[in-house]
């Protein structure tokens, strides 16, 4: 195979500005969540000193995330998704500059902080929707591959080195210039996304907007190859519930070693990176479906073996191995969703898979938690994702339409 088409496609950031304007707005928004990742969390615990208030914005956060989700996926189907990611990042902006104000009183609002959180969180979530829903207007369909990996490097690059900045900044000027980072990177992207042309849905339906909700829902449900994409996801993301048992696993085996817990968490967006610099061959895979249920039984069962290896070395390459089968199969995801989606539709339909993200996410970081507290660290890990290796497997043998899915090109036609 030719060594270009191995590597990451970048054809679609030469070929549409556009596009490329949109991941260099999303790499800054990127950076900014991460920075806020750490100040957030950081923040909550030294102006009260109870985790279960950090517990508490986290998921308050998580809450609006994913209503936000549902909610930007009826509205960008309903109207020009250029002006939804306009007006929805300006007023994320405006939610950064209030917890950076608020950080600067002497005795800042707890309750600010879940407001505004929340509110970052929501509209954060509709941009975010939005973005998904409009890409694939902007670039062949031949190359929707190439730009989940572009999206996808962008995402992972910058949650592997914001957060050590974000808590350098913290460390050298508290929160409120993290905060204040995130507001003015924030507007900082505004020029740039708004020399996306409009994108109004095509055939765009003026309905109530339950009806739609339920109309995108419906779809996803009778379209075999859709809904399989969604429950592949949701069980891969379940798998990412391991983090949680990160802590644990370097207190048995590695001495409670905190350097060893760092190089652990960074393993899978490392491995995700990986795979998003190695999938230029994708693109011209047709069995696309086998494949995204192939990388997802072997990345979960890639994790379920993290637990048997007292060597940090070996721990550290196997969730790196792992990361390799999310990364691709995150990639496999958005180019199904996307070929397999009428565009009047793509909101709704992104909507869902983003929420899932979120619901996933949750429910794996509870479930492996409750496991964890039961069992020791190993054999919690070993039971966890063996079990939802299983699982993936009788996805795997039963799933005949996405296995039998085919990607087959498409006349390439002239991106925005």
């Amino acid at each position: 195979m030719p060594i270009n088409r191995i590597f990451l496609d970048v054809s679609p950031l030469r070929e549409s500005r556009a596009f490329r304007n949109i991941v260099i707005a999303r790499a800054i928004t990127v950076f900014g969540i991460g920075m806020l990742m750490v100040a957030v969390p950081i923040q909550m615990y030294t102006l009260t000193g109870s985790s279960t208030q950090v517990g508490a914005v986290a998921t308050t956060t998580g809450v609006a995330t994913f209503a936000g989700s549902l909610i930007g996926g009826v509205l960008a189907d309903r109207y020009d998704r250029r002006t939804l990611i306009l007006w929805s990042r300006c007023l994320c902006g405006l939610a950064f500059a209030g917890l950076a104000a608020n950080a600067m009183f002497d005795d800042p609002s707890v309750l600010a902080i879940y407001v505004l959180g929340a509110l970052d969180g929501g509209l954060g979530a509709i941009s975010f929707t939005a973005l998904l829903a409009a890409t694939p207007a902007l670039i062949p369909p031949d190359k929707f591959s190439a730009a989940a990996a572009i999206n996808g490097l962008t995402a992972e690059v910058g949650m592997m080195t914001a957060p050590a900045i974000g808590g350098l900044v913290i460390a050298a000027g508290g929160v409120t210039w993290n905060y204040g980072a995130a507001a003015l990177g924030t507007f900082a992207t505004l020029p740039l996304l708004s020399s996306v042309p409009p994108l109004r849905p095509e055939d765009a339906e003026p309905t109530h907007p339950m009806r739609s909700l339920i109309e995108g829902l419906h779809f996803a449900w009778t379209r075999p190859v859709i809904r399989s994409v969604l429950f592949v996801g949701v069980i891969a993301l379940l798998g990412a519930g391991i983090t949680v048992l990160i802590p644990a696993l370097v207190d048995h085996h590695f001495d409670n070693d905190p350097r060893a817990a760092g190089l652990l968490y960074s393993g899978i967006a490392l491995g995700a990176g990986i795979g998003s610099l190695t999938s230029g061959w994708v693109a011209a895979f047709e069995r696309k479906g086998l494949l995204i249920l192939v990388v997802t039984f072997v990345g979960l069962g890639l994790m379920s073996l993290v637990g048997t290896t007292p060597w940090l070395a070996a721990t550290f390459l196997l969730l790196v191995a792992a990361g390799l089968a999310v990364g691709l199969r995150a990639i496999l995801e958005f180019t199904l969703l996307q070929r397999d989606t009428p565009d009047r539709l793509r909101g709704r339909i992104n909507s869902v898979w983003s929420a899932l993200i979120v619901l996933g996410g949750a429910l794996g970081s509870m479930l492996a938690g409750a496991i964890g507290s039961a069992l020791e660290p190993p054999v919690a890990i070993a039971v966890y994702c063996g079990t939802l290796t299983l699982v993936a497997l009788t996805g795997l043998a039963g799933f005949g339409h996405l296995r039998a899915w085919r990607d087959i090109p498409e006349p390439a036609t002239e991106p925005h």
